[in-house]
């Protein structure tokens, strides 16, 4: 195969601009002993790489097929247009491959946001239909813990919004320690959160207690956590499950402000 072909196939395969233009300069059969790679941007030739003996090689001209970028070499003797064309080509594939990949990495990144929750840094209700979805497609017996905050409301307006939000922020917090690896965790927004637990080590009757304890607010008097527990086994479809847990959130809910002299605090006990 002759030299000029070999640089050809060479060029078609390089993975930066800088391993262009090495290509070019080792593939010229000693031709060429310097290279320099313009880019055209805003107006001005910006200096993108250089290959050989020095970074200022002859005047650039302009690639074959890609006018925003502009090539200069050494010694001032007439390169292949062929070669030129090739170049032109890869470079603009590197480009289209660059924002491709920054593109996706965007993407990724406003994936991740639309599923988080910004202020506590808990995934979101997005995240928990997303996860309800593929526990059920999944067939899984699993059991959903809804937590609605009381006495939260009087805290904000009393001492204000920062205190609020740390106080969400510190509650995630603690949700997620004492749940371990066994659950997640989302804020559904306000001051309503809710556990999805795929595998518990512990029955039903065990886990109600255990969620009583360890789910309510530990560091906050004023504030507790109204708690409603459903099981999979217990509904015929995803709806209804939904619906029961959050009719005993709100019973449970209601019956602590009818009596709140009947709070008390719990001793707390690791999920084994």
């Amino acid at each position: 195969m002759a030299d000029h072909e070999k640089l050809l196939l060479a060029l078609a395969v390089g993975e930066s601009q800088q391993a262009l233009l090495d290509q070019l300069v080792q593939g010229s059969a000693r031709a060429l002993t310097g290279v320099t790679l313009w880019r055209q941007e805003e107006g001005t030739l910006a200096l993108q790489c250089w290959s050989g003996t020095s970074h200022d090689e002859g005047n650039p001209v302009p690639l074959p097929g890609a006018p925003n970028y502009q090539l200069g070499w050494t010694p001032d003797a007439p390169l292949p247009t062929s070669v030129q064309a090739m170049l032109g080509l890869r470079l603009l594939y590197l480009d289209a491959l660059h924002e491709k990949l920054h593109l996706n990495d965007q993407l990724s990144i406003l994936h991740h946001a639309a599923l988080i929750d910004p202020l506590t840094g808990l995934e979101n209700r997005r995240a928990f239909d997303t996860h309800l979805e593929e526990v059920e497609t999944a067939r899984e017996d699993y059991v959903v813990v809804f937590i609605d905050l009381n006495g939260f409301k009087a805290l904000n307006d009393k001492f204000g919004h920062a205190l609020g939000d740390s106080l969400l922020r510190g509650y995630g917090v603690w949700l997620s320690r004492v749940t371990h690896e066994h659950a997640q965790v989302y804020r559904l927004g306000g001051d309503e959160f809710v556990v999805l637990m795929r595998h518990t080590p512990m029955s039903p009757e065990a886990f109600h207690i255990w969620a009583l304890d360890r789910l309510q607010v530990p560091f906050v008097d004023g504030v507790s956590a109204a708690i409603g527990i459903a099981w999979r086994h217990e509904c015929d479809s995803v709806r209804a499950l939904l619906s029961l847990a959050d009719e005993r959130m709100y019973a449970a809910k209601k019956a602590e402000l009818s009596a709140p002299d009947m709070m008390h605090r719990r001793r707390f006990r690791d999920l084994r």
